[in-house]
């Protein structure tokens, strides 16, 4: 396996490990995989991954607790691959259909791949699209179906906000909520069962 360092993703997830071994409940891992079956998906796909997701599905030794702000939590690649497929069949199932203005309503696309579910169904999903939005993570509610602003500008960035968060106890999603984007500020909490929640921040 190839070493990982592109975006500090290794570092911020260090960080991160480091801060939730200390406090939270053990939970399972989730499953990293070489760089060879990057490079099938890639093919197999059509798209380019973002170096920092290169690193992302790479990393070792990832938390499958829900760490992930919103409460998700970090899912493998073959679960992804799933996961994707299903929501491309319900989308190619419910066909081509338009709003009010007769514009077209949002659906999910094969330029999107999930990256991490929350436990009711919606998941975090990388743009890989060309263009502005390429890599940056979203919110995909599986019941309203529209992506909004992004989260995160990159993997990256979700990983370094994530770790300053914990380590200093201030919010996640800043970045966010100052382009006016529709998830609250949240900071991070461990709770008597120890779990990591988020609570809006106040």
């Amino acid at each position: 396996m190839t070493s990982i360092d592109h975006d500090g993703v290794r570092e911020s997830w260090d960080r991160i490990g480091l801060w939730l071994g200390s406090r939270v409940r053990l939970a399972p891992l989730r499953s990293a995989v070489d760089q060879e079956r990057l490079d099938d998906v890639e093919a197999s796909l059509g798209v380019t991954l973002p170096a920092d997701v290169r690193d992302w599905w790479a990393l070792t030794d990832v938390s499958a607790h829900c760490w992930i702000p919103g409460a998700f939590a970090p899912v493998d690649l073959d679960e992804a691959l799933e996961t994707r497929e299903i929501w491309l069949l319900v989308a190619e199932q419910e066909g081509l259909t338009f709003d009010a203005n007769g514009e077209p309503e949002p659906r999910f696309l094969p330029e999107f791949m999930p990256i991490a579910m929350s436990p009711g169904g919606d998941g975090l999903i990388v743009d890989l699209r060309p263009g502005g939005s390429h890599g940056a993570i979203f919110l995909w509610d599986h019941e309203r179906w529209r992506l909004g602003l992004p989260m995160w500008d990159s993997i990256g960035s979700m990983l370094r906000d994530v770790a300053v968060a914990l380590e200093s106890r201030t919010p996640v999603l800043l970045q966010h909520a100052a382009v006016g984007g529709a998830e609250p500020t949240c900071v991070g909490k461990v709770d008597d069962l120890g779990d990591l929640t988020w609570e809006a921040a106040r």
